[in-house]
């Protein structure tokens, strides 16, 4: 049975609410998952340290957006931190999936998302499935994709035992690579913009 986390980034409130709402799924998909207690914002995280993370769950469900420039929200700045400054593969042996949220009114849109995709990738995690980017602007489009994700996710909860240590589903620059690197920002000497 594979034990599932959440980490969800926002400013207003918007990627904790999908989070609740879409786990209401998850128990019956046969997974360990208490959303009193496996839901948690990014900071929270990172308190606990990517170590114990990667230790108390075999699936971590990413739901986050991006903040003014391209900046994680506040409550989740931390767990981005972390991860870029992590040594190693402290998240071998975990599978992940990411489901951003933005608007495409900004040049900057999912680069949160996008970073925190690469970065577990780059730390050992598998990703099990693509990214999706859902857009505030597109609403009906934006409602069937996340429908989409839902329904993915718990699949991949079925065979989250069977996939672990297999291939990525796919590569983090799908479905866009474009991101603005914010370790400068966040842990200080560099960073720089591209699409790396």
């Amino acid at each position: 049975m594979a034990r599932v986390g959440c980490i969800f980034g926002t400013e207003s409130g918007g990627s904790e609410r999908h989070a609740r709402r879409l786990s209401k799924a998850w128990a019956a998909a046969g997974v360990k998952f208490d959303a009193g207690k496996d839901i948690i914002a990014g900071n929270d995280a990172a308190s606990m340290g990517l170590a114990a993370v990667a230790e108390k769950y075999d699936v971590l469900v990413i739901v986050t957006s991006s903040y003014g420039d391209g900046d994680p929200p506040s409550n989740y700045e931390s767990f981005l931190r972390d991860l870029y400054v992590a040594e190693g593969t402290p998240f071998e042996g975990c599978q992940h999936c990411v489901l951003g949220f933005g608007s495409t009114d900004y040049e900057t849109f999912q680069n949160c998302p996008r970073l925190t995709d690469k970065l577990l990738g780059a730390l050992g995690s598998r990703r099990m499935l693509a990214r999706v980017e859902i857009d505030e602007n597109e609403t009906l489009a934006g409602d069937a994709a996340l429908a989409k994700w839902a329904a993915d996710v718990v699949k991949c909860f079925s065979s989250a035992a069977k996939t672990k240590g297999a291939a990525d589903a796919c590569d983090w620059t799908v479905p866009c690579a474009d991101v603005l690197d914010k370790k400068g920002d966040l842990v200080g000497g560099g960073g720089g913009g591209g699409g790396g």
